[in-house]
C-alpha cells in the first residue's frame, strides 16, 4: 500500500503556470514520442516522452474516479483503474489520437484492489484486493466489467504484527503458459497459485517465504519471452529482500523451491533508515540480464533504484548479483517501469523532487546516474500525492 494520506489533490489549475511545459494537445507532439500514462490520487495522465530533445510534454491530464494507483491497458483504447480507497473498478476509453479519456462504466468488486493482471487474451482481469485478502477475476469481453470469481487468500498470517494482521495479496503475476496466476500475499508470506484452467480461477496451492515477516510484495517470471518460467523473483517490502526461486511445472500445477535470499541494497548504498525502508518494484529486461527493483522510505535525501544483473548456472540455475543503484529522481518511487525498447527506466515519484525521470539504460545495464528528463512534482499538484503508477503504452 502507499505512505501517504487519504484523500484527493486539489484540481490542477490548466495554466502555463501550473503546467511549466504547458498541456499540449495531441498534435503538438511528435509521433516518435513515447506515450507514458500515469496515474496518481484523482488524475489520469499522459506524458509523451521525447528520446531525441530529452524532455516530457504532458499531454492529457483528467480527474479520475477515486485514486487510480494501478491501471491496465489494452490497446487500442481499453483502459481499467482501480480505486485503491474504495470497491470500485473503473473502465475508460482512452482515445489516443485526440487524447480524450470517457469513463464507461464502474462495478464494485472487493475493497482495496492494488494491482490488474490481463489474461493471455485481454478477456479476463485480474484483481489482488489488498485490503479485502481476495483475489477478483472480471469477465472483461466486448467491454463489460462483470465480476465472475472472488478467491480468498486466507493463509496463515506472519508474525509482524504491525503490518500483517490480515491476508494481504499485492499482486498477481501470469505465468508465461498462460495458465497459472500467482499471487503475493504480503501478509501471509505466501505465493499463493491460482489455476485458470476451463475458466475456473481456482486456488490449487501455495508456498510459504522465508525468513517469516518478510512481507512478498511483487515478483516477476524468469525467463522472459520463453515457453515456461524456470524462476520466479519476488520483493518483500518488510524485510527489503529479493527472493529467488526455482519453478517446476508439475502435474498438480507449480512448485517453488527457494534457492537465494538477497538485500535490495548494495553494502556501500545502505538505507539511512533501515526501520522505515520499504521495497517496492521489481522488473526485468527483455534480453533476461537485468532486474531492477525500487527502494522507498529509505531516509535519504533521493529514494532509489537498485540494478541486479541475473548469473545462469552451467546447469541452468539463476542467482542475482547487486551491480550498482541510483537516485529515483524524488521519494516513494512505488513505481517504475521499462520502456518498450527496454533503454529507459520511468520512475514514477510519490513525493520528492521529480514525480516523473527518465533513466538512461547503459551498457551492461548500468543505469544513468542522473535522469534524462523529468517533470517535477508540482506539476502534480499537493506536495507528497505524486504519481503513483507509470507505464509506456505506446
Amino acid at each position: 500500500m502507499k505512505f501517504s494520506a487519504f484523500g484527493l489533490t486539489a484540481a490542477l489549475a490548466a495554466t502555463a503556470a501550473a503546467l511549466p511545459s504547458a498541456l499540449r494537445r495531441a498534435s503538438d507532439y511528435s509521433s516518435a514520442a513515447a506515450r507514458v500514462l500515469l496515474g496518481h490520487n484523482g488524475h489520469i495522465y499522459i506524458a509523451d516522452y521525447l528520446a531525441e530533445s530529452k524532455e516530457f510534454k504532458v499531454t492529457l491530464e483528467e480527474e479520475s474516479l477515486g485514486d487510480p494507483s494501478w491501471m491496465a491497458f489494452a490497446a487500442p483504447n481499453r483502459l481499467y483503474a482501480v480505486d485503491e480507497f474504495s470497491a470500485s473498478l473503473y473502465y475508460y476509453e482512452l482515445d489516443l489520437d485526440s487524447n480524450k479519456l470517457e469513463k464507461k462504466v464502474g462495478r464494485n468488486g472487493s475493497l482495496g484492489v492494488v494491482h490488474l493482471e490481463f489474461n493471455e487474451d485481454k478477456t479476463r482481469l485480474i484483481g489482488s484486493a489488498y485490503g479485502n485478502g481476495t483475489v477478483d477475476v472480471w469477465n472483461i469481453e466486448d467491454g463489460g466489467l462483470e465480476l465472475v470469481n472472488t478467491i480468498e487468500s486466507d493463509g496463515k498470517l506472519g508474525p509482524n504484527k504491525e503490518r500483517q494482521t490480515a491476508s494481504h495479496p499485492h499482486q498477481a503475476n501470469i505465468d508465461p503458459t498462460g495458465r497459472y496466476f500467482v499471487v503475493n500475499d504480503l501478509g501471509t508470506d505466501e505465493i499463493v497459485v491460482i489455476d485458470s484452467k476451463d475458466d475456473d480461477y481456482k486456488k490449487i496451492g501455495s508456498v510459504r517465504v522465508e525468513p517469516a515477516g518478510c512481507g512478498p510484495r511483487h515478483g516477476v517470471f524468469y525467463p522472459r519471452g520463453g515457453e515456461d518460467a524456470t524462476h520466479y523473483l519476488v520483493v518483500c517490502e518488510i524485510t527489503n529482500q529479493v527472493l529467488v526461486f526455482s519453478v517446476k511445472y508439475t502435474t498438480e500445477g507449480l512448485r517453488f523451491k527457494q534457492t537465494q535470499t538477497l538485500s535490495t541494497f548494495g553494502e556501500a548504498f545502505p538505507p539511512a533508515n533501515a526501520t522505515t525502508a520499504a521495497a517496492g518494484e521489481i522488473a526485468l529486461t527483455p534480453n533476461n540480464q537485468d532486474v531492477y527493483i525500487s527502494n522507498r522510505l529509505t531516509g535519504n535525501k533521493t529514494d532509489s533504484i537498485a540494478h541486479f544483473k541475473v548469473r545462469r548456472s552451467k546447469c541452468g540455475a539463476a542467482t542475482l548479483e547487486f551491480a550498482d543503484t541510483v537516485s529515483s529522481g524524488g521519494l516513494l518511487p512505488r513505481m517504475f517501469s521499462l520502456s518498450t525498447d527496454a533503454e529507459t527506466v520511468f520512475s514514477a515519484n510519490q513525493d520528492g523532487k521529480y514525480g516523473l525521470a527518465a533513466i538512461d539504460i547503459g551498457a551492461n545495464g548500468k543505469l544513468g546516474d542522473k535522469p534524462l528528463a523529468t517533470i517535477d512534482n508540482t506539476v502534480f499538484g499537493d506536495v507528497g500525492f505524486g504519481p503513483q503508477f507509470v507505464q509506456q503504452i505506446v
